[in-house]
């Protein structure tokens, strides 16, 4: 008898452990094209692109969509170069059938250089906007993009500073769009 019941707890604890990975699902998420503003800065919407899709393929339990469906409720929402408000982007995300919606906007691109005695530095400014709507919480997020950061001018020898920072702020507002499911 003592078996018989030790078996039937093994089970029922077996189960139980089981079950919260039965209801994990993946949340969809829909990524608007880039509403890029900026003048002359042609590979923002690559480097947004790419470091979207790599920061919610790193994030675990999200899944982006791009079909037909969603494809025609970004079409009929006509979004010119602002980003969109609650309305549209909740219409979207119903149209679209998706669970997130997130958009962003690319005012401006600013490098300067400062001169000093010490050490060159360049001073980077970006402006613009993002806006994101979770239909499983009913949030709608609305933030102004405006990074500036000084970079020592040794630097921008190497690499495009003004790209890798455009990229750090995608990344950055791509995780706070995604913070937000339950």
């Amino acid at each position: 008898m003592k078996k018989l019941l030790r078996c039937l707890l093994m089970t029922v604890m077996a189960l139980c452990f089981s079950l919260p990975c039965l209801s994990a699902e993946a949340a969809t998420v829909a990524l608007l094209p880039l509403i890029n503003n900026a003048q002359n800065y042609e590979e923002a919407n690559q480097i947004f692109y790419k470091e979207a899709i790599s920061t919610m393929n790193s994030q675990k339990g999200f899944m982006m969509v791009e079909n037909d469906k969603l494809t025609a409720a970004i079409d009929a929402a006509n979004i010119g170069n602002k980003v969109p408000g609650e309305n549209v982007l909740v219409k979207i995300a119903k149209n679209g059938d998706v669970d997130i919606a997130i958009a962003i906007q690319l005012d401006k691109i600013e490098e300067e250089t400062l001169f000093s005695s010490e050490e060159n530095k360049i001073k980077i400014n970006i402006l613009g906007r993002a806006t994101s709507y979770n239909a499983l919480t009913g949030e709608f997020r609305n933030r102004k993009i405006n990074h500036e950061v000084l970079i020592p001018e040794v630097f921008s020898s190497r690499w495009n500073v003004s790209n890798e920072e455009w990229g750090k702020v995608v990344r950055a507002e791509i995780k706070k769009a995604l913070a937000a499911k339950k």
